[in-house]
């Protein structure tokens, strides 16, 4: 007789995974909660962190005692985006005085899924994932794929999963997994030339930028949870391959010394998802020639930016 009489959980068992802008940070929003739908999702994972300190005291091998003494979580969530709202949680710095959409709110998020409990029956259970601010945003592009988001949060607390009404909401708005019907982005959608440079366009083989927000976690005495985020300095950079021969103006930016700083632009879809980029620099190219061809010279050049806004234009 197998030891497992309950249907196991997995992926396809999802309902929903969604999220809402913090009012308090870390405390779950309780009354009449709106949530939105994150989009198309490739994977979700989820992190834990205990922190353990070791005591020994002398006249023994073992361990004296052992401490629990802070937990720290995080999560990171692969998508095939095809808007902005969420994204721009990674790409806009914060804005103070109008915090909504940016960096300067945190968010928290609900997973609904159908799990067991020991029974041959599964109902759907609901974790809240609390305190939650973007540290890295990644987008990425090339030629047969399709655009693909991959985020990194720090989070102040994962709750243990509950299977009570709404998950203990009171007429919350949760939008179902089934409700996103929304075509991906496709490198099609950007066009032939996607890419410009100082008013120059050109052809691209793969495309990827980088935000990375160097979020700030503090904690203090006595809580055992970060109690606080807050956006540290922005460092953005990225990487692209274009075919030698459009002409010599990239190969003269990467040689000027000084390197002048330029404006350039890359169109992920023509009218929903541009990213506008300021003081653009090409920081690298690796551009190799191998004897016995087997592909046609690219450069692979790397650059870093001051800003990057993601736009519909």
């Amino acid at each position: 007789m197998s030891s497992i009489t309950w249907p196991l959980a997995h992926s396809a068992r999802a309902e929903a995974f969604a999220y809402t802008p913090e009012v308090t940070f870390r405390t779950l929003k309780t009354a009449s909660p709106t949530y939105t739908a994150v989009g198309i999702i490739g994977e979700f994972r989820p992190r834990i962190n205990d922190v353990e300190i070791d005591t020994r005291n002398l006249g023994s091998h073992l361990i004296y005692a052992r401490q629990t003494a802070f937990h720290s979580y995080g999560m990171t969530i692969q998508t095939w985006p095809f808007d902005l709202p969420f994204l721009k949680y990674g790409s806009e710095p914060p804005n103070y005085t109008t915090p909504a959409g940016t960096q300067a709110e945190t968010l928290q998020f609900l997973y609904k899924y159908q799990q067991a409990q020991g029974t041959a029956g599964t109902t759907s259970h609901y974790v809240f994932l609390l305190g939650c601010k973007m540290n890295t945003l990644e987008l990425s592009v090339s030629s047969q794929g399709l655009v693909e988001a991959t985020t990194d949060w720090m989070v102040g607390e994962i709750t243990v999963p509950v299977n009570t009404a709404n998950g203990g909401l009171t007429t919350p708005t949760i939008p179902a997994l089934s409700a996103t019907t929304t075509a991906p982005i496709s490198n099609i959608d950007g066009g032939n030339t996607p890419m410009t440079i100082n008013g120059i366009t050109y052809p691209i083989k793969e495309f990827r930028i980088q935000w990375n927000n160097n979020i700030i976690a503090d904690d203090f005495n006595g809580s055992g949870l970060v109690d606080q985020m807050t956006t540290g300095g922005i460092e953005i950079s990225g990487s692209f391959r274009t075919p030698v021969g459009k002409n010599l103006l990239l190969e003269g930016f990467v040689h000027d010394f000084p390197q002048t700083g330029v404006n350039a632009s890359y169109v992920f879809k023509t009218g929903v998802m541009v990213c506008n980029m300021t003081e653009f620099k090409l920081v690298a190219d690796d551009n190799p020639h191998v004897s016995g061809p087997q592909d046609t010279d690219k450069h692979a050049f790397n650059f870093v930016a001051k800003t990057a806004a993601l736009a519909t234009s």
